[in-house]
């Protein structure tokens, strides 16, 4: 079992077995040192880091690995037991939640307003969603009201990091990378700013929502932890943000 630990700049191995180190946007020639493994060998779209974000990362431990259970966090944040918990998953106790449960992800985030309102709000155009809504109800119909009933409801599944079974992030990353491809393909961003240009890596944290949700996979939410952040709240703030954010 791995968790790749996706990072574009200089960061220390992880001291927790089972977590290893992958620099994403690895083209550019950076060299992080030799535990360090790096998204622009093997099958890989290293080059298309500035649109893809982490998904470059995704798509070589899709294209590049064989675990039987494998996962996704970044540099920063990790899965931990609760939303208050400064303490990261461990790989004997991530196992023990993958025996009861398909994927373990972060807690559902719930939105002010509709996922389409928040992502033209935040991240990007409207006109992208209705492409996107275009290829997916010609390349996997069946998803098309899970589509249109998360874009229009007000929770998502944020941060792109998940752990699971090789069998179902190998199915997850067919069916993203297809639909994110044909997007690219029909999409003109060459006046989109470098923040709008991370295109896909915001259109693949909605899409995830689509994807479990119409698979109705049995989910294991748990919080995340930053490990840059200093401050710590009183318990009665955490159960209260928890309430806000989650719902």
């Amino acid at each position: 079992m791995s968790v790749y630990v996706v990072t574009h700049k200089n960061y220390k191995k992880p001291e927790i077995a089972c977590y290893k180190t992958l620099l994403v946007g690895a083209y550019k020639g950076h060299i992080l040192g030799e535990y360090v493994l790096n998204d622009d060998n093997g099958d890989n779209i290293s080059e298309k880091n500035a649109n893809y974000c982490e998904l470059t990362g995704l798509y070589w431990i899709w294209k590049n690995t064989n675990d039987d259970y494998a996962g996704i966090v970044h540099y920063r944040r990790y899965f931990c037991n609760s939303l208050s918990s400064k303490k990261i998953l461990k790989e004997k106790t991530i196992l023990k939640k993958l025996k009861s449960y398909d994927m373990i992800v972060p807690f559902r985030r719930k939105l002010k307003t509709s996922v389409l309102a928040q992502y033209c709000e935040r991240s990007g155009f409207k006109k992208d969603i209705e492409l996107t809504r275009k290829v997916i109800s010609e390349l996997y119909h069946e998803y098309l009201n899970d589509f249109d009933d998360v874009f229009n409801n007000n929770y998502v599944y944020f941060y792109n990091m998940f752990i699971t079974k090789s069998n179902i992030l190998n199915e997850y990353c067919e069916w993203l990378f297809n639909i994110l491809f044909k997007v690219e393909e029909l999409c003109d961003i060459s006046e989109y700013d470098n923040y709008q240009k991370r295109i896909f890596g915001f259109l693949s944290e909605r899409l995830f929502t689509v994807f479990i949700k119409y698979k109705k996979y049995k989910l294991c939410e748990t919080g995340i932890i930053n490990t840059e952040e200093k401050h710590k709240f009183p318990k009665s703030i955490l159960i209260a943000l928890k309430r806000f954010l989650y719902g």
